[in-house]
């Protein structure tokens, strides 16, 4: 076995290195994001500071043996890249070390990425690892989910033009954790989150009882959104795409039980049917590209889910919904990937156009107090019906990023009624009696209700 193949993780620096992951600089942010994270980097994964023998990397690529540091104020750690002895060190063991300060970073990213990639061209170990049919689903699936964490919030920041989302990176005491990103009091959108979560580990006996089983171990991993905007004229929006994988043995190497889960649904506040209509399209286009079965059954699934029972009355006007979808003779493992992924790819499609038609809609104060009365009813699914929060705090996930979902401003009124005949009372009519969307676009014509291009 090569000294290579031998560095494991230093669980002596484990504590430093989170520490230094969450006071990340804004350069060390910033190539990650851009340049590092989930593959970009010419299909190789790199791993965030990283404890290599007794020293802690900002950026180590195990595949490439390269190391690369941010030359500027990081963290007040020792700059161990200027001792020599160590440096050879290092090199002994097959690194190379390449720094990048951070004005380079800062000021010309696109300059450090091209110096990344030649080095990788005039160095290539092995095939790279992206785009390799042999990798396993998970892996796969979690560069699948970092990369539309990226897609999602930089197109949300150019639809505000103010706020930025937050960088939020967290360990879960057990195993794994994730990257959580947050927006909050910017011109179009209030609040919003969209994180990022693997976590692997024993099954908790909560989950042991599900599942029938003595012990076991698991491995998730998922993507899970929801936008609150300003307006009342915009509605709320909640997506998740999630893969999970069961197994027997503690090393987690033989798969026991897999499958996939997610959806998206929309949740207005004040109702026009066009935009209903929209959304629906864009996800049954997505379906009907691996069966004209599949909508059908999963937005009538998300009707049934996203629903009040102590109300009587559906959360929004629905989506997709699924979850459990495991190989069988019909459909393997790899066919729910294709499908999952899909879905997940048109989440964009099938929102920002509708924020684009409502963002600069007037609204009242009137229209904005039964905005926070029915935010209450959102927080009232989240909270008592809703399984990804329900199962997120059940195996010890983070609070703070499962409870992202809450909206900011929220109200209850006791006995609350709308006037007849009102704006209002449509949206509550609509929620208390489910529609077929596409037959109803149908019937009404809305041939204008999709300007992204999206159609039957």
């Amino acid at each position: 076995m090569s000294k290579f193949e031998n560095l494991d993780y230093n669980k002596a620096l484990k504590e430093l290195a989170k520490k230094l992951r969450k006071d990340s600089t804004q350069a060390e942010i910033r190539l990650w994001t851009e340049l590092l994270r989930g593959g970009k980097m010419k299909g190789y994964t790199f791993l965030r500071q990283r404890p290599v023998l007794n020293y802690i990397a900002d950026f180590m690529c195990k595949e490439l043996k390269l190391i690369i540091e941010v030359d500027g104020y990081t963290h007040n750690k020792e700059r161990w890249w200027k001792d020599e002895e160590r440096q050879k060190e290092l090199e002994e063991y097959g690194f190379t070390i390449l720094r990048f300060s951070d004005e380079e970073i800062m000021n010309d990213i696109m300059n450090v990425s091209r110096s990344l990639e030649d080095w990788i061209e005039r160095h290539p170990p092995a095939p790279p690892s992206k785009g390799d049919s042999n990798k396993p689903l998970k892996k796969r699936f979690t560069e699948f989910i970092y990369d539309l964490q990226d897609q999602i919030c930089d197109t949300l920041e150019e639809l505000d033009g103010k706020a930025r989302f937050r960088h939020d990176d967290w360990d879960r005491e057990g195993g794994g954790g994730g990257h959580t990103r947050v927006i909050e009091k910017g011109d179009v959108f209030e609040k919003g989150g969209v994180n990022v979560s693997t976590v692997h580990g024993e099954l908790p006996e909560l989950i042991r009882q599900r599942f029938e089983v003595e012990q076991g171990w698991f491995w998730a991993g998922g993507i899970s959104l929801v936008i609150h905007p300003q307006s009342p004229m915009v509605p709320t929006v909640h997506a998740n795409f999630r893969y999970f994988e069961l197994y027997d043995d503690s090393e987690m190497n033989e798969i026991r039980d897999q499958w996939f889960g997610g959806g998206a649904d929309l949740t207005p506040y004040y109702l026009w049917d066009e935009d209903a209509v929209h959304f629906h399209r864009a996800f049954k286009k997505a379906c009907d590209k691996h069966g004209d079965k599949l909508y059908p059954k999963f937005k009538k699934e998300c009707d049934e889910y996203f629903y009040n029972d102590h109300r009587q009355e559906a959360r929004g006007v629905g989506g997709l919904f699924f979850d459990y979808l495991r190989p069988t003779e019909q459909r393997d493992a790899e066919d729910w990937y294709a499908f999952t992924t899909e879905v997940g790819k048109v989440f964009l499609d099938s929102y920002v156009p509708i924020v684009k038609r409502r963002m600069d809609e007037p609204f009242n104060e009137k229209q904005r107090y039964f905005q926070e009365i029915r935010r209450g009813r959102y927080v009232e699914f989240n909270l008592i019906h809703d399984r990804g929060t329900l199962f997120g705090l059940k195996t010890n996930g983070r609070t703070e990023s499962i409870l992202m979902s809450l909206p900011p401003r929220v109200r209850w009124d006791y006995d609350f009624k709308v006037e007849e005949n009102s704006r209002e009372a449509y949206l509550l009519n609509r929620l208390e009696n489910p529609i077929d969307w596409i037959e109803y676009s149908k019937k009404q014509e809305f041939e204008n209700a999709d300007n992204a291009g999206i159609t039957d």
